[in-house]
């Protein structure tokens, strides 16, 4: 058992529970005596998610708070002095959650019942998130937008990729910005991070987990990352006529920033692992040509019944 896990659970009055290793990606994750998800947030080397103290307390609060209006997440426990965050002798931050029974399915498995489905619950979590709010809830608006431009053309600097992409990608976080600044929604509480590997199949429905970025943002910016997950038209408009079914308004545009939001935040997310990857060039440029180029010229990159309009014809 390494040292940080054995103080983790100390923490949280669990000594000598039983711990699986699950991942490790912006945190070292164990199931704990089949009970509970231990976090412990240390980014893995490579990985990009800065994250204060003051952000867990918000996400930690977020879940609270979807749990008080009725949501079936997972909900954080206390350590027996009452605190939901604990902070380890270095000052590496852990927290616990309750374990939820259920599976993860990659996108590509997902029916369009499924995808209707997953339409309905990112309805739900906007109508219980609204009226949320804590100072450090992480603002995901125009001046976010722009601080991924920096961060992208540094990206491509240290790897030596070219200028020519970084003036694209700084165009399209640029174009993100403006629909975020001319959007007709107020910004609530999002989870950011909203992908079928971050929702599961309970017997009960289901359940979005993972609210490690959650922030201050607009309703379209989690629907659009949603669909970045789907990869049919079917399973695309599927989900979004779930997200109208169960009350929510569709924006396409600020749909399509919310789809290239994430992109853009994952490439910042794995700035230094995907471009040494034998595979980043050329996809790089599909996603410039098919989503990035369009959506910074201000043209829809998804007809009415979500068809990518940029896609190569055979």
């Amino acid at each position: 058992m390494s040292e940080l896990l054995r103080q983790a659970l100390s923490c949280y009055g669990l000594e000598g529970a039983e711990s699986v290793f699950l991942q490790h990606n912006e945190n070292l994750t164990y199931r704990v005596a089949e009970e509970y998800l231990l976090r412990i947030h240390s980014p893995a080397p490579g990985i990009y998610a800065p994250c204060t103290i003051a952000n867990r307390q918000a996400e930690l609060a977020f879940l609270a708070h979807l749990c008080h209006q009725g949501m079936n997440v997972q909900q954080p426990q206390s350590t027996p002095s009452g605190d939901l965050l604990a902070l380890l002798p270095d000052g590496t931050a852990a927290t616990l959650l309750r374990w939820l029974p259920g599976q993860v399915l990659p996108g590509k498995e997902y029916t369009a019942e499924l995808c209707f489905h997953a339409g309905e619950m990112t309805a739900r979590l906007h109508q219980a998130a609204r009226g949320f709010t804590h100072p450090g809830l992480r603002a995901y608006d125009e001046a976010d937008a722009r601080a991924k431009a920096d961060l992208l053309t540094a990206m491509v600097q240290r790897h030596h990729l070219g200028d020519e992409h970084a003036g694209i990608l700084r165009a399209a976080c640029e174009a993100v910005a403006q629909s975020f600044t001319t959007s007709e929604d107020a910004p609530i509480a999002i989870h950011d991070d909203l992908s079928p590997s971050n929702i599961l199949q309970t017997e009960h429905g289901l359940v979005p987990i993972d609210f490690s970025l959650c922030g201050i943002g607009l309703p379209m910016t989690d629907l659009g990352m949603l669909l970045a997950g789907f990869s049919s038209t079917v399973q695309r408009s599927a989900a979004v006529r779930g997200y109208q079914a169960a009350g929510g308004i569709l924006r396409h545009r600020e749909m399509e920033a919310g789809f290239i939001h994430g992109l853009l935040g994952a490439f910042v997310f794995h700035a230094d692992t995907w471009p040494k990857e034998p595979w980043f060039p050329a996809r790089l440029l599909r996603w410039e040509s098919e989503m990035l180029l369009p959506f910074a010229q201000g043209k829809p990159i998804f007809d009415e019944a979500m068809n990518f309009l940029y896609l190569p014809t055979a």
